[in-house]
């Protein structure tokens, strides 16, 4: 398990339920975004063939009614440089925000600066026999 340093916003120890976040907010910077459940693979402008891996803790991204910390929700994110070599830990940001354009309750997850392009990932929703109503 390999992973940078993270920033929190607003905080390190802000908890969110998970029943109320939507969607996950993932900065491009004109890359690709690939996934597999809550493993996400950015691959750079092709003809580099370096790529970053973040990996969300599948307790957290599943639909549950549980809570946890913004330092909990993001177990691994790393990159090789020139698609080999040793997975190289990436500094990232991951914060809670409502998204201005759905107006839904979401996480978003930035590793670099400069103009910000995203990929929206919707979360899954509430099953449908949960007893409660959904929160939004």
């Amino acid at each position: 398990m390999t992973i940078g340093t993270g920033t929190f916003l607003p905080q390190a120890k802000f908890w969110v339920l998970r029943s109320y976040i939507y969607e996950l907010d993932i900065a491009r910077y004109g890359d690709t975004i690939t996934h597999s459940a809550f493993r996400f693979t950015i691959h750079a402008v092709p003809p580099d063939p370096t790529f970053a891996v973040i990996q969300f803790d599948n307790s957290w991204a599943l639909w549950n009614s549980n809570s946890r910390s913004l330092d909990r929700i993001v177990t691994e994110f790393w990159y090789k440089a020139g698609g080999v070599g040793a997975e190289t830990p990436l500094d990232f940001t991951l914060g809670y925000r409502v998204r201005p354009t759905s107006k839904l309750p979401s996480l978003f997850f930035n590793w670099s600066s400069g103009p910000r392009d995203e990929q929206v990932f919707p979360l899954p929703p509430q099953p449908l026999n949960y007893w409660l109503p959904p929160p939004l």
